[in-house]
């Protein structure tokens, strides 16, 4: 009898494994001394390890198991990581102020999807970028890793790095399309707030914040080639006032001038009354093992009743050398720029308004 159980456990066990196609641990590890430097009378200047400056660090697990006919479910969990500190980056549970999650522990919050796939596309549940955000991330040689290359617009801008949204949804809903549609490719998805009906904002004259946090959005682009173009807008609905963002992409590949990938972004946004503009261009070229990549991005704030409009420019130019397929080596300048009231500054030091702050940093980055 007892061999029959075993036997059958076994059985049970091979059974399962073949079933489940894949599972892959995976990971980025990146560390950087970076110095960064402010200027003008309320200004400060800082030494540090910083973490993420090429690619932000991470771990996570993703698996697929194929169904037979074409479909397939999968699973993704990824954790940001702090490597300097050994702690994780934090989260968002509900797409608002309040749902923010502080650093500490091993968090999910860089992705945390199940997913069902096949020849209809691809229908992704859980915690994803939202599609306002992947032409930020994509369309700028820096993309928006920590470090201070790393694209303005996404630090400045109303529906960046801050917003609940800027980068990511809880709660959503997403739709792929099939990558058989000779190179047209998008993706929709709306996200909850998942507030009750009559929840509200107190004060003299309460607010109805039943829909807070409910986030639409669609993003449609075409790859072919050389060319990359890609259009995305999104809502997130707030009874203080909606958060909207808009933006467009494009890079060109001159396949005779050594691959040179020429990119840029068009953005807008507008939160409330306040409204946002910016504008970013930049290139990799690669050099052998080698990339020389530069950008200049531009961002202004339009606060509207007759008042100046913050504006902050950047340039940031930097090297990359691949040790291997894994592992790199980098280092990265950046100079930043800010009029009309602007107080931005690199690498969380202090600088005046209208002053102009700088950085360097040299890092390492390692993919398992």
């Amino acid at each position: 009898m007892k061999r029959t159980v075993v036997a059958m456990a076994a059985c049970t066990a091979v059974a399962w494994a073949h079933a489940q196609s894949s599972v892959t641990l995976f990971g980025v590890l990146d560390a950087a001394v970076t110095y960064t430097t402010g200027s003008g009378p309320a200004s400060s200047s800082k030494w540090q390890l910083s973490n993420s400056a090429n690619t932000f660090s991470r771990l996570g697990f993703r698996g697929t198991e194929d169904l037979g006919g074409g479909l397939a479910a999968s699973f993704w969990l990824e954790s940001g990581l702090q490597n300097d500190t050994g702690t994780s980056f934090g989260s968002n549970t509900n797409n608002q102020r309040n749902g923010n999650v502080g650093d500490g522990g091993l968090i999910y919050g860089r992705r945390s999807t199940v997913s069902l796939s096949g020849v209809f596309g691809e229908l992704r549940l859980g915690r994803d970028y939202t599609p306002t955000f992947w032409n930020t991330a994509l369309f700028d040689p820096f993309g928006t890793g920590g470090g201070i290359g790393a694209n303005q617009i996404y630090f400045s801008g109303l529906g960046g790095l801050t917003a609940p949204t800027g980068t990511r949804a809880s709660n959503s809903v997403g739709y792929f399309l099939p990558p058989t549609l000779g190179g047209f490719y998008g993706q929709v998805m709306v996200a909850t707030g998942e507030n009750a009906s009559n929840a509200v904002l107190a004060g003299p004259l309460p607010l109805s914040i039943e829909d807070d946090g409910d986030y639409a959005g669609v993003r449609i682009g075409y790859l072919s080639g050389p060319v990359n173009i890609a259009l995305a807008t999104g809502r997130t609905k707030y009874a203080t006032g909606d958060l909207r963002v808009s933006n467009f992409g494009a890079s060109y590949t001159f396949a005779s001038l050594m691959n040179l990938r020429v990119m840029g972004e068009y953005y807008t946004e507008s939160l409330g009354q306040v409204d946002g503009k910016g504008a970013l261009l930049g290139f990799i070229l690669p050099i052998g093992a080698s990339e020389i990549k530069a950008s200049y991005a531009r961002y202004r704030r339009e606060p509207g009743l007759n008042l100046p409009n913050p504006t902050t420019g950047k340039f940031a130019l930097g090297y990359v050398y691949n040790l291997s397929k894994r592992s790199a080596v980098y280092a990265t300048a950046a100079w930043l720029t800010n009029s009309n009231g602007a107080a931005q500054a690199l690498g969380g030091v202090l600088t005046s308004p209208d002053h102009g702050s700088r950085g360097t940093e040299f890092g390492l980055r390692h993919a398992f």
